[in-house]
């Protein structure tokens, strides 16, 4: 209905209530989403958004490995353009899924991104 204030609020108690009950997978889903409708309204903040859209806790270079693994890189691939091992590339997406309460490149992509499911059956 193009009211996208409602909708980021929504999202973002959606966020609370997850993280609330210990999704942190679904509360990532829920946050990510609420963040990409706050920023398409222009800045939009209200309360729940503003409890909700805190940073993601990853450290930059999780951050950095996670945007190219969820772009389709393998992990040869990431760690060739990184210039660091393949093991350190798998623990680095290994302990942001953990962080992110997501298993696998599709629920990390969920939690990062906000547009896939955050369930993986890898």
């Amino acid at each position: 209905m193009g009211d996208l204030a409602a909708a980021a609020d929504a999202a973002a108690q959606a966020a609370l209530v997850h993280t609330r009950a210990g999704r942190r997978g679904q509360a990532s889903v829920a946050t990510a989403r609420a963040d990409r409708l706050a920023r398409a309204g222009e800045g939009l903040l209200t309360p729940a958004l503003a409890a909700a859209l805190r940073p993601l806790p990853l450290t930059a270079r999780e951050r950095e490995i996670v945007s190219l693994a969820t772009r389709g890189l393998s992990n040869l691939e990431i760690a060739a353009r990184l210039v660091i091992s393949v093991r350190t590339v798998e623990g680095h997406i290994l302990r942001a899924g953990q962080r992110l309460g997501v298993r696998g490149r599709t629920g990390l992509a969920a939690a990062v991104w906000g547009d896939t499911p955050a369930f993986e059956d890898e």
